[in-house]
């Protein structure tokens, strides 16, 4: 975004990634719980804003993390040796690998990993990933993009995982396009309809594997002479409509996102054990090639690990 960062996603950052290790549990919980709860839509023209805070949430919060770094403080502090003299050293611990952020929603660190955990988005496995570079984020955690300086608040590209049923074959004018009968369960299946769907001239799907998954990569693209600002909407925004998960034409009935002229959309469809899993990536003409590596970046780094279950309740 340009210049001013939300403090409720500033917060959330600093308790789930740079906060000392002895921050209360409760807190931490807290923190988690408002982050996952943010609705899961994209950024458009323009970028969406989340909503402020309150001024009594605010100095809550700040209070909290005051006490938390004065016990910090005190731990610190060195401690006067009993009859015998100082007490020993403590001895380090091995450091193992950091477990990912899960569900985040704020400006991601370079070298940080983090996982979308999202059974409407990645099944019974939770997707993770590792930032490349600085300078991507996230409003809701599902759509994680960039936005090239003096482009204004919407994302110049991302990356975005899907579960999809079904596609159009409308494009811009997608409602009531819904594919009959609606295409096949497998990966082959949807590659090809969306292969399809892009038209005579369109690049074949290609081999590819993602995170040890086999699947197809297939290649799409928004013309460039055509005015996206005509398309159906979904209630909120005008889409080019290409697929849809559960339920056709309705609000939020219609995917990818759609940011801008001229999209350029490389869709990688996996089976996930089973799962047809679509990860969906964007970039908008004049995007750098530096910013296009950084993406693919994004997806070389994506692996799939098993949801962990609850525990259950004790009698």
């Amino acid at each position: 975004m340009n210049g001013r960062r939300d403090p409720d996603l500033l917060i959330a950052a600093w308790l789930q990634g740079e906060a000392p290790d002895r921050a209360p549990e409760r807190l931490l919980t807290a923190s988690r719980d408002r982050v996952r709860s943010t609705n899961q839509r994209r950024t458009w023209w323009p970028a969406r804003r989340i909503p402020q805070m309150n001024g009594a949430f605010k100095l809550a919060i700040v209070a909290i993390a005051v006490a938390v770094v004065a016990v910090v403080g005190i731990n610190l502090l060195p401690r006067q040796g009993g009859i015998g003299g100082p007490s020993p050293s403590p001895t380090a611990v091995p450091s193992s690998t950091p477990s990912p952020i899960v569900n985040f929603a704020g400006s991601f660190a370079r070298g940080t990993a983090y996982a979308i955990d999202a059974p409407d988005r990645v099944g019974s496995s939770r997707m993770t990933f590792t930032m490349p570079a600085a300078g991507w984020w996230a409003d809701d955690f599902v759509f994680v993009g960039k936005n090239v300086p003096g482009s204004g608040d919407g994302f110049d590209l991302y990356v975005s995982p899907h579960l999809v049923d079904n596609v159009y074959t409308g494009g811009c004018h997608w409602r009531g396009t819904a594919l009959v009968p609606r295409v096949g369960p497998t990966v082959d299946n949807l590659a090809a309809a969306l292969s399809a769907q892009a038209g005579p001239g369109a690049s074949a799907p290609t081999a590819v594997t993602v995170g040890g998954h086999l699947g197809k990569k297939v290649e799409l693209s928004i013309p460039e002479g055509l005015d996206v600002t005509t398309c159906d909407s979904d209630g909120d925004f005008p889409i080019f409509g290409r697929w849809y998960t559960d339920v056709p034409d309705s609000t939020f009935g219609a995917a990818p996102w759609t940011y801008g002229h001229g999209q350029h959309n490389t869709v990688y469809i996996l089976d996930v054990n089973g799962t047809r899993q679509v990860i969906d990536t964007m970039y908008l003409p004049g995007t750098s090639a530096a910013d296009r590596a950084e993406l693919e970046q994004v997806v070389a780094s994506i692996r799939f690990e098993p949801r962990a279950s609850t525990p259950s309740p004790s009698p």
